[in-house]
């Protein structure tokens, strides 16, 4: 089972920002972990940058979260029995999150998909702040979206080749789940069939590919169902297209509460700006459920 003792929780107070404070409240308490609640308050430089701004705005916005923060640690309390450290620090939000996490080394940081700005992002997107800190932080992080504390009952694991990474995955997919439905999905894509086809290579030769594709994908599923741990109900679905639009028209086929994806070592440009990669970040930018992104 993956291993949560210690889980750090970032909010902003916003709607987004509760929604994931309720989420690690109920995983802190099914995993009986210690549970770390951080809020950042912009400093004076920020604040004044992006507004016109007069030093007694900047302080009732700078002071206004204690009662907030006091009553979010009480509904912790009174809905979980957890009993969060809660941190507020002034500064950057993604500077300070990630020095949180180098200090306090929690096994999984969960934050809110979008902050404050929530409301004027048409469908799922994800903020600044969320981006940010999945290039910079190598921990699991858990990007809520739905409004539920309930425990998960329905994931889907999305894997592309074997190895540790993808074994994680069903690993952490599995556990979270606990006694609910685990969908692991490998979605392959058959690449140049067009091209092939505008050649005239012989239809039979491409077919020929197309199978053999499929076969190496659902041999692929095999070997990492042995990955699985815990009482979830085990799937498999080798799904043929491009990974990105696959996976996500795989979520929308069923019910799912929570995506697993891991974040492979990024290449080219994207090595360069210290992003995940293409296909994981479209899938997480875009789908309508939590994601858990692993490293």
């Amino acid at each position: 089972m993956p291993v949560l003792k210690r889980i750090l929780v970032a909010t902003d107070l916003s709607a987004g920002g509760r929604r994931a404070v309720m989420r690690a409240g109920q995983l802190a308490h099914q995993w009986e972990a210690n549970l770390f609640l951080t809020h950042v308050r912009p400093d004076w430089n920020l604040f004044s940058r992006w507004r016109p701004a007069s030093q007694d705005s900047y302080q009732d916005v700078a002071h206004s979260s204690e009662t907030p923060l006091r009553q979010v640690l009480a509904e912790l309390e009174s809905r979980f029995g957890v009993h969060a450290r809660c941190d507020s620090r002034l500064g950057k939000a993604s500077d300070v999150i990630a020095a949180q996490v180098a200090e306090i080394k929690p096994h999984l940081l969960v934050i809110g998909s979008r902050g404050e700005h929530e409301a004027s992002a048409p469908g799922p997107s994800l903020g600044g702040t969320a981006i940010k800190l999945l290039a910079r932080v190598d921990i699991p992080i858990l990007l809520v979206r739905r409004d539920s504390d309930t425990r998960y009952s329905s994931v889907v694991v999305a894997v592309d080749v074997p190895g540790a990474l993808s074994r994680r995955a069903v690993l952490w997919g599995s556990g979270l789940v606990d006694e609910g439905d685990c969908e692991v999905v490998h979605a392959y894509d058959v690449p140049y069939v067009e091209r092939m086809r505008l050649q005239a290579t012989d239809e039979a030769v491409i077919q020929r590919r197309m199978r053999q594709s499929e076969e190496a994908a659902i041999e692929t599923l095999r070997d990492l169902l042995g990955a699985a741990e815990g009482h979830a109900r085990l799937h498999t679905r080798a799904v043929c297209g491009e990974p990105a639009f696959a996976v996500l028209a795989e979520i929308g086929r069923t019910p799912t509460d929570l995506l697993v994806i891991g974040k492979p070592e990024p290449s080219g440009p994207y090595r360069q700006h210290g992003a995940m990669g293409g296909v994981g970040f479209r899938i997480a930018y875009h789908a309508p459920t939590d994601v858990l992104v692993l490293p």
